[in-house]
C-alpha cells in the first residue's frame, strides 16, 4: 500500500527513483502526473496517489500533457515478483487480454475471473479490464506519435475492436481526440516498419548488452552490427523482425509485423530483450557495498540482464550450443526475407517429432529436445515471464538431459527471475576465483545479493577477460 507522506515527499522533491512506481492525481485539476512532473506541487488536501495509471483513470483523472505518465518506465517491482498479480500484469502488458479476453487471462493463470479481479483490486485499486484499457491507450499513443499509420490502423493495432471504441478510449485517457495527439505534418506510410521509442531508466550499459547477444549469435535468426541488434520474431498471429538501437534515454525500435494486432506483444518482447524496466539505481544501491560485486557495479553502471524473444528457443539453444542450433534453424525454421536475417526459429510443433539425428545430434540430446518440445506443445510447460517460476523449474528438471545450469539460465533470461543464480556455471566460478581467490561457497555467498542475484551473475560474467 502507498504511504501518503513518503509519496508526497518523493513528489515534492521530484525524486527520479520513484518515477513509474506510482502516479499523483490532483483533484483540483482532474489530472494525474508522474512524481517527477515539473508542474507546481499540489496542496496536500488536493492530492491522491495511485499504484498504476489505470487506477487514476478509473477514478476519473486524465493523463498530464506535460509529464506524459504513459511514457514513464514500468515499475520494476513487477519484474522482481512472481506472484499472481505480477504475472497478471505482465500478461496484460503483453496483450493477452486483446487475444483471449479476461476469461482467457484467468485460465492461463489457473484462477477464476472473480479471484483475479479481487486480488488486483486489493493491491492496485483496479481490476484486469481497466488495466488492459489503460495499456491499450498507452500503445495507441505510442503508435500515434511515433509512426505515421492511419488512425484506423492504429486502433486495431493497439487492440481496439472499433474506431469508435478507439476514439472514446483516447479521449478518456488523454482528454483529446486521437487526431489532436498527432503532428499535423505526419504523412501516412503503411509500407515501412513501425518506428518507435521505448524509454528506460538511465544508465544503461550498452556495450556489455550488445556484446552478450553478439557472443551468442544465432546466424540467420539474429544479427549485431554497428551498435544495432536485429532479430526475427514469432508473435501470436504472425512473424516479423525488429531492430533495436540504444540511445541516451530511449531505445529506437524499427518493427515489421505482418499483422498489426501483434504490435503490443512485440513491444513487450523488445522491453524484455533489453531489460528496459529495470531500476539501475536501486540495484546499484543494494549491491554497491558488497566487497566482491560492488566494484563491478561501479565499473559497469546500468548493466542489464538480457531477456529473450522466445523462451522455447532459449531453452533449446542452451541445450544444443550455437553450431547445432544453426543447423536446426536451417532445417526446420521458417524462412523470412529480411537480410541478413533468413529464418524464424522452429516451433515446438516442428521439433516434437523431428528426426534430429539428421543434423548430427546424439540420441540423448535429440530425446531431450523432443521431450522439451512436446511438453510445450501439450501445455505442460510454459517458458516465458508469465509462467509460475517454481512450477516451471520443477518441470524443466524433470526432463532428462536438462540440469541445474540450464534451468538457471532459462530462469534468468526467459522467466525473468532476477534472483536466479546458476552457481554451478564454470564462468561464474572462474570469475569469483579470479576476483577473490576462491569460488568455494559461491552459492552461499550469493544469498547476500538477493533479490538481485541475476544482476550479480551478469557482473561476474562481464568481468571475465
Amino acid at each position: 500500500m502507498l504511504d501518503f507522506e513518503t509519496c508526497y515527499r518523493a513528489m515534492s522533491s521530484r525524486d527520479p527513483r520513484f518515477d513509474g512506481r506510482f502516479v499523483v492525481a490532483v483533484t483540483s485539476t482532474g489530472v494525474y502526473c508522474r512524481p517527477v512532473c515539473p508542474s507546481r506541487t499540489p496542496k496536500r488536501p488536493n492530492t491522491r496517489f495511485f499504484v498504476v495509471p489505470a487506477a487514476a483513470e478509473a477514478a476519473g483523472f486524465r493523463a498530464c500533457r506535460r509529464c506524459r505518465p504513459e511514457s514513464a518506465p514500468e515499475s520494476p517491482e513487477w519484474n522482481v515478483r512472481g506472484d499472481l498479480v505480477a504475472r497478471a500484469l505482465r500478461l496484460i502488458t503483453a496483450g493477452v487480454v486483446d487475444e483471449v479476453g479476461i476469461g482467457g487471462l484467468a485460465r492461463q493463470l489457473t484462477v477464476s475471473e472473480r479471484h483475479l479481479h479481487r486480488q488486483m483490486v486489493a493491491e492496485l485499486g483496479v481490476g484486469p479490464q481497466a488495466f488492459a484499457l489503460n495499456r491499450r491507450a498507452q500503445i495507441a499513443r505510442l503508435l500515434i506519435e511515433s509512426q505515421a499509420l492511419s488512425l484506423s490502423d492504429i486502433a486495431f493495432a493497439a487492440g481496439y475492436s472499433s474506431v469508435r471504441q478507439f476514439n472514446h478510449g483516447i479521449r478518456a485517457a488523454f482528454g483529446r481526440a486521437p487526431s489532436e495527439l498527432r503532428n499535423g505534418s505526419a504523412k501516412v506510410d503503411c509500407t515501412g516498419p513501425l518506428v518507435l521509442r521505448l524509454r528506460y531508466r538511465p544508465p544503461l550499459s550498452a556495450e556489455p548488452l550488445l556484446g552478450w547477444f553478439a557472443e551468442r549469435l544465432l546466424t540467420g535468426v539474429e544479427a549485431v552490427d554497428d551498435g544495432e541488434y536485429r532479430r526475427t520474431l514469432r508473435l501470436p498471429r504472425s512473424t516479423g523482425w525488429v531492430s533495436l538501437r540504444i540511445g541516451a534515454d530511449a531505445v529506437s525500435v524499427r518493427l515489421h509485423v505482418s499483422d498489426l494486432r501483434d504490435t503490443t506483444a512485440a513491444v513487450q518482447r523488445c522491453r524484455e530483450l533489453f531489460d528496459l524496466d529495470a531500476d539501475p539505481d536501486m540495484i546499484a544501491e543494494d549491491l554497491g557495498d558488497d566487497p566482491l560485486i560492488g566494484p563491478l557495479v561501479a565499473t559497469r553502471p546500468g548493466l542489464r540482464v538480457p531477456g529473450c524473444a522466445d523462451g522455447f528457443e532459449l531453452a533449446v539453444r542452451s541445450v544444443l550450443g550455437q553450431q547445432a542450433a544453426r543447423r536446426l534453424v536451417h532445417r526446420w525454421g521458417e524462412p523470412v526475407a529480411a537480410q541478413p536475417l533468413t529464418h524464424v526459429f522452429p516451433t515446438p510443433d516442428a521439433l516434437a517429432e523431428a528426426d534430429l539425428a539428421a543434423i548430427g545430434l546424439t540420441t540423448r540430446r535429440a530425446d531431450t529436445i523432443r521431450a522439451l518440445a512436446r511438453a510445450v506443445c501439450d501445455g505442460d510447460l510454459r517458458l516465458d515471464r508469465y509462467a509460475d517460476r517454481t512450477d516451471t523449474v520443477a518441470r524443466l528438471l524433470a526432463i532428462p538431459g536438462i540440469g541445474q545450469r540450464t534451468v538457471g539460465y532459462v530462469a534468468m533470461h526467459a522467466l525473468g527471475d532476477l534472483d536466479a543464480f546458476p552457481s554451478g556455471d564454470l564462468g561464474l566460478r572462474g570469475a569469483a576465483r579470479r576476483l577473490s581467490g576462491t569460488s568455494s561457497r559461491l552459492d552461499e555467498r550469493s544469498r547476500q545479493w538477493r533479490p538481485w542475484r541475476s544482476y550479480a551473475a551478469m557482473h561476474l560474467w562481464a568481468s571475465l577477460p
